[in-house]
């Protein structure tokens, strides 16, 4: 089995770098509705199925994740993915830049998935990036997930405006 490693960095103030791994051919894919809204939990998603809008559990503390839960923004969840972006092929970019790229791309994204500036919102983002290996293996997106702080939501955070 081809492994896929990719980190989570989340944004509270300041960066603070978590590792995560995930891998590429492991979990089930959502159902989805018509309008690609997820209709029932997945159970153990792959990290790479999830797309813009899905609400996904909390990664508590692992440092490997192989899947996330994905369920309907309806149900209660830790996340939401709010924005990807396509790193550009060539030489692996590094940790330090591809955090800054992140940081940037999240930042320039939550004001218009939440409805707020990220610096004046009560929510806070956090993100994927490829890692060394992972990009050897063709992995070049970023994914953005807004949280609250204060815990798990219920409900889209689409809009939220807070």
């Amino acid at each position: 089995m081809a492994r896929t490693i990719r980190t989570l960095a989340a944004v509270a103030g300041a960066v603070v770098a978590l590792s995560l791994t995930a891998c590429s051919d492991d979990g089930d894919e959502p159902q989805r509705d018509e309008s690609g809204q997820v209709t029932e939990s997945a159970g153990a998603a792959d990290i790479f199925d999830v797309k813009v809008g899905d609400c996904v559990g909390d990664f508590e503390d692992e440092n490997e994740v192989t899947d996330v839960a994905v369920v309907p923004c309806a149900d209660e969840h830790a996340q939401e993915v709010f924005a990807s972006a396509e790193i550009p092929d060539g030489d692996f970019p590094g940790d330090d830049a591809l955090r800054e790229q992140a940081q940037e791309e999240c930042a320039a994204e939550f004001a218009t998935f939440v409805g707020t500036p990220w610096p004046e919102s009560e929510l806070d983002y956090t993100w994927l990036q490829p890692t060394e290996e992972s990009w050897s293996q063709g992995d070049r997106e970023l994914i953005c997930l807004v949280y609250d702080p204060a815990g798990p939501v219920t409900g889209s955070l689409e809009g939220a405006g807070r």
